[in-house]
Order: C-alpha cells, then structure tokens, then sequence
C-alpha cells in the first residue's frame, strides 16, 4: 500500500466497521507503508484525514468504557486494548506531522502549537479512559506525558509562550488529578475535575526543589504513578520533581471560576489534604484488629437492605422481604417488573434474573397470562479477602470470575466471620475507590468507608399517604446514634424526590421521620440527616 488514494479510501470501509476491528485494520495498512520516503504534503494529507477519524472511533469507544461492569469481561478488554491501538496511531500520525513542520522554512507556529497540543491532550485522554474503567494505566503512558510536554516546552516555551502555557496548563491540570487517588473518583468528577483544574494551571507549581508541606513528588520515569508516590526514594530524587499545591488554598484562589468548577475544586482540594507528604498522622486511637480472612459482601442498597433485613428477621420468609421492596433490582442487565416466581431456596443477597426471551417478550406490567420470561433466583453470596480493617473503613481484594455492577460510590454490607467486641457482625460502607490488581483484570482492590452506628433495615412511607387504600412501600436502612435514636437514613434517590417525612414500621412501633440535609450521595441512593418528630 503507498500514499495514494488507497490508502485514503480505506476510510469508507472503516467507518462500517466496529471500533475494535477498526482499530486492526488501521494498524495493518499503516504496518505496510513506509513512512521514511513519504514526502511532507503525503504525510501531512494522511494526518488531516485519518486524525479526526482516529478521535471520533476513540469517542465510540469511550462512551462503550463507561457503562461497562466489573471486572471487566473480555468485551471490555477488548476495548480497552483497541483504545491503546488508536492512541499509538495518533501518536505515530503527529510524530510525523511535527517532523515535517520541524523541516518547513514557512511559518509554522500555529500547527506546531496545535500538534504538540494533541499529542499532549491524546496522551491525558488515554489516561483518563484507563482510570474510568479501573485499570491500571501503563507506566509507559504517564513517561510519554513527561516526554511530550518536555518536547513541547523545547519547541514552544520561547517562542511560542502562549501555546506553552496552554499546554502547561492541562498538564498540571491532570498531575493534580492524579495525585488524588484517581481510581476513587467517578467518570463525571474525573471530567469534571480536569476541566476545572486547567483553568487553574497558574496556581500550581512544578519544580525539582525541596518539597513544602503541600507538595507531592512525581515520578518522571514513570515507575511510580501520581497516587502512590508520597515521598521520593533517595535513588530516585533525581529522576522526579515535585508538583505544589499551596496555591489553591489560598482564599482568592477559586474566585475567577464558575459556581459548579468551585464545588469540583473544593472537592478535590478535601481528598488532597490526605495526600500530602506532610500531613499530621493519622489518629491511632483505634487499636489494630487482625485481619480475617474473608468476608460475605452484599453490593447496592437494595441488596444491602434485604441482606441485612435477612440478618435481623433470619425467620422472615425471603419472598415476602423481597415483595415488600416494590423496586427493581440493581444490576440486573434489564429490569423485571412482574412474574417473579416464589423463593424458595436459602436466601441470599441479589437477584440473578436469567431470561431466555427477547427484551420485547417481557411481561412488564405483569398481565396474567402473558407468556413466563424469566425466573428469578438468589446468587449466593460472594466472599471477598480482608485486608485491613478499622474503625473508619476496610479494603478488601475480590476475586470474583462472574460481572458485576460494583462502582465508586456503591453502597456494600461487609459480614465477618466472627464478632469481636471491636469488630461487628456486620458493617455497613461506602466504596470510595477500585482498581483492578493484575493483568488479567480478574481481581479488584477496593477500599470501603464504613458508615458508622448502629443500625436497621425496614420499609418506609409517605407519611401523607397513611390512611389510603392503597400506598408504596420503600426499603430504607435507619442509622443510631449511641442512645439508639435515629439521625441518618439510607434511601433511595426517588423517595427523597417524593416524600418529606416518613412513617417507619419496626418492631410493632412505628416511627415518624423528618428528612433533613444529604450527608453523602452515592449510586441510586441518600444518606439524609433524619429527625423524630414523634417522640
């Protein structure tokens, strides 16, 4: 194949074409050209017309990243892999680009500029991609980063300073996303947190001096990522710089941004206080527990709900705990609304709906007599390894083959062995950050804030609704204080919307519950500061 409009026409049949076999098609027409005796104007027509392409098929394949499951399946690898392909091509492409323009005597400074941006912002793109997804990003990536923005600096910095600070900008801008343990972040905060920090690129500063109580080391070789490296090793001082912080603390920092980016900021700037090398110690009041050596996890609030519901009313039959929700279930790949055979095998804590008919086949408003397109069943419970444990959260190593909906801000019922008078039966968290271990993406690592008090799981309703006919009921998991009276409430996001204050049936005694202010939101569901407002 040569420069000619084959090569050109190829991107009719591409474009029929999914992502991923896109993504080999390209990388075996550019395998056999030979790029050293094309001449500028043949690279740089390529560049203009497979460039845009290149982006639109990693568009497809990033929207297809974010909705996938964990671990993830081989589908999923596959995209991740075919993401990797297309930002070499891209890479490769501006490589080429910059080369010719190096060899130009025209005046090149605004491509130049626009090159040495898209090789920088491919680069972050990627990175980003590989944190949404929870994987861990190939050091290769974050050493090309430091390599490209050196290169820009050299071609840009002098004659070129705007471009440069452009450039500059974003990079500081997504050093300081990483450094906030990025596999705790969701895709919306992930973008929107970078976008914001960008715009605040002149208040942070990069440098190979001493670091300051707000400073975090950044590995230049690449072997240590952002989120792991709080100090440097002596070996590796020189090989690093340290990226200050200080700035955004300053009270007219975040003045110039807009209300959402503040918020985003702010957010940001909590989880790095954390981080930096340093900090006070963390408080060890706490004594140490041995770690056990699995624990059974219940993820999502309705599991939760009905997992501990079960641990409570062990004697409740497990088609009417199940009955009473009057919701859907969490990850199920589509939604059952009606038909859903009695249970009646040991209970545990998710439902697994195995339909054999087409989405159109289903009976989603229950008629009787249409035609049976599912049965449900319990999936038994999965155990996971304890790492650690302690009074303000647990992480955890899972290793399970099957997929699951399990994301940051997943609410998870952790039950152990064994209680100790500093260890509970149960404990009830918030998933703060996940990130698959190894290369075959088959176990995660996944760190839990646990949600302190005690606690029960029963039905809520409208309190304006007691008294009619007929009223929905909804799950709802009720947190104490130390004298045992209500200050928290686990619910789902579309009960917030519809009620104000609720009537709570536990033990024959019915409480009457004033929502308040959201404490934490998280996956479908609130915690909500509660009242009593009939005691």
């Amino acid at each position: 194949m040569s420069f000619s409009s084959d090569l050109l026409a190829l991107l009719d049949d591409l474009a029929l074409r999914s992502p991923e076999e896109a993504s080999f098609d390209i990388g075996e027409a550019f395998a056999d050209l030979h790029w050293q005796e094309a001449s500028a104007a043949e690279i740089n027509s390529v560049a203009a017309a497979y460039l845009p392409f290149l982006h639109k098929t990693a568009t497809r394949l990033r929207a297809s990243l974010r909705q996938t499951g964990l671990p993830l399946n081989e589908t999923s690898r596959g995209q991740w892999r075919a993401q990797l392909r297309l930002y070499r091509y891209a890479q490769l492409l501006l490589n080429l680009v910059a080369t010719a323009l190096h060899e130009q005597d025209d005046d090149r400074s605004e491509y130049l500029v626009r090159v040495h941006q898209e090789r920088v912002e491919w680069c972050i793109r990627t990175m980003l991609d590989g944190y949404r997804v929870y994987v861990d990003v190939p050091s290769s990536l974050m050493v090309d980063l430091h390599q490209l923005v050196d290169l820009a600096r050299g071609d840009l910095a002098q004659d070129y300073p705007s471009g440069w600070l452009s450039i500059h900008r974003h990079y500081v801008a997504f050093l300081t996303l990483a450094v906030v343990n990025p596999y705790g972040l969701t895709a919306e905060e992930l973008e929107d947190g970078y976008e914001c920090l960008i715009q605040l690129g002149e208040f942070i500063h990069l440098s190979q001096e001493q670091p300051t109580p707000t400073s975090r080391f950044i590995d230049l070789s690449g072997k240590i990522l952002p989120h792991i490296a709080l100090t440097p090793r002596a070996s590796m001082a020189a090989a690093g710089a340290f990226l200050d912080l200080g700035r955004l603390y300053e009270p007219t920092a975040l003045d110039g941004l807009p209300t959402p980016c503040r918020l985003v900021v702010y957010g940001l700037l909590e989880r790095l206080q954390f981080y930096f090398s340093g900090r006070t110690p963390r408080n060890s009041n706490v004594s140490a527990s041995k770690p056990v050596q699995s624990s059974l996890i219940s993820l999502g609030f309705i599991s939760a709900h009905h997992r501990l519901e079960r641990l409570e009313y062990p004697d409740r039959q497990a088609d009417l705990t199940l009955s009473l929700a009057g919701l859907d279930w969490e990850g199920l790949e589509q939604p059952i609304r009606g038909g859903v055979q009695p249970l009646v095998i040991e209970p545990e804590f998710k439902m697994d709906i195995r339909t054999t008919a087409v989405k159109d086949d289903l009976s989603w408003e229950g008629v009787h007599g249409a035609p049976e397109a599912s049965t449900a069943v319990i999936r038994p419970g999965a155990e996971w390894d304890v790492i650690n444990f302690s009074s303000q959260g647990f992480r955890f190593h899972w290793r399970l083959a099957g997929n699951s909906h399990a994301a940051v801000d997943d609410l998870l019922l952790a039950e152990f062995p064994q209680g100790t008078s500093d260890r509970p039966k149960f404990a009830l968290g918030i998933v703060r950050w996940v990130r698959h271990m190894d290369a075959e993406m088959k176990t995660i690592d996944m760190g839990v804030q646990r949600v302190p008090g005690q606690m029960f799981a029963g039905y809520a309703r409208d309190v304006r609704s007691v008294g009619a006919g007929w009223s929905k009921s909804w799950p709802i998991i009720v947190l104490l204080d130390e004298r045992l009276q209500p200050v928290r409430a686990v619910i789902s996001t579309a009960l917030a919307v519809e009620a104000h204050t609720l009537l709570v049936v536990r033990e024959g005694q019915e409480l009457r519950l004033q929502l308040g202010a959201v404490c934490q939101t998280g996956q479908d569901f609130l915690i909500m500061e509660v009242e009593r407002v009939d005691a």
